[in-house]
Parts: structure tokens; C-alpha cells; sequence
């Protein structure tokens, strides 16, 4: 008798799914660490000073491949375990952002001089996440055609 362990697998997983705002949740806070753990990772960064948030300014102002990287996984894994949309999973790993710079420029309204610019960067560093998030979607399609051709 062979077990069918990739069924198995695309079984449990799709009994795991996460509804749209755990996702979001789950990619913004990935998306957070995937800025933040190079920081820690490499010792080479120039620490930055902000009013509130200098460690997140560090991650930004020395995003490095490490950051890209972690963002690519970030959107895989939250595309996998949900059914959100791809770009949504993307724009989602960047959400925290804009908010902490809002309250930064609330605690010193000097701090974020090219706000606007700001948010250009941050979708531009979704990109990896969508990217990310797309990819679990043609995995997911990949696995799911596999199987039920081996069903058949």
C-alpha cells in the first residue's frame, strides 16, 4: 500500500487556511522581521537615529539581500497557509511601515521630510513579498495538479 505523502501534505495544509485578516496580520509582521533580523544579522550596518523607531530606520537605510530574501519567504509562507490575493500577501508584508512612520512624523513632525517618497519605497519593497506569495501560488497549482494525477 503506498501512502501519498504530497496529498497528505496539500491536505493538511489546506485545512489550515487563514481568513484574509489573519494573513495580513501574519505578512505584516513578517514583513516587519524581515527588516529587522538583518539588523541583528549583520554587524556592518550604520545604527541610524529616528524619534521612535531607529532600529526599523537601521533596516531601511541598510536594507540588504538578506531583507529581500526574508521578504520573498514572508510572502510564501502566508501564501500558502491563505487564499488572499498574491499583491494583496505583498502590499500586506509592507503595511507596518507606513504606520510607523506616521507616528514618528506625529512625534516629530521633522523626521519624515519626503513622506511621500517614502511610500514609493515601501511598495517598491513589497515587490519581493508579491513576488514571494505568487510563486506559493504556482507551487500550490504545481502540487495540486500532481496529485490528482497520481489519483488518477
Amino acid at each position: 500500500m503506498k501512502i501519498d505523502t504530497l496529498g497528505k501534505w496539500q491536505q493538511s495544509i489546506q485545512c489550515m487556511k487563514l481568513n484574509s485578516l489573519q494573513s495580513l496580520l501574519i505578512a505584516s509582521v513578517l514583513g516587519m522581521a524581515s527588516i529587522l533580523v538583518p539588523v541583528w544579522l549583520l554587524e556592518d550596518l550604520k545604527p541610524y537615529d529616528a524619534p521612535l523607531f531607529p532600529m526599523l530606520r537601521t533596516g531601511l537605510e541598510g536594507i540588504s539581500s538578506y531583507s529581500f530574501a526574508l521578504l520573498f519567504m514572508s510572502g510564501f509562507v502566508v501564501r500558502i497557509l491563505s487564499a488572499s490575493a498574491s499583491w494583496i500577501i505583498g502590499l500586506g508584508c509592507m503595511a507596518l511601515f507606513p504606520i510607523a512612520a506616521i507616528c514618528e512624523l506625529i512625534e516629530d513632525p521633522t523626521s519624515h521630510n519626503m513622506f511621500p517618497i517614502e511610500l514609493i519605497l515601501y511598495a517598491f519593497y513589497a515587490i519581493p513579498a508579491a513576488i514571494g506569495a505568487y510563486a506559493a501560488q504556482s507551487f500550490g497549482h504545481l502540487v495540486c495538479n500532481r496529485t490528482t494525477t497520481t489519483h488518477s
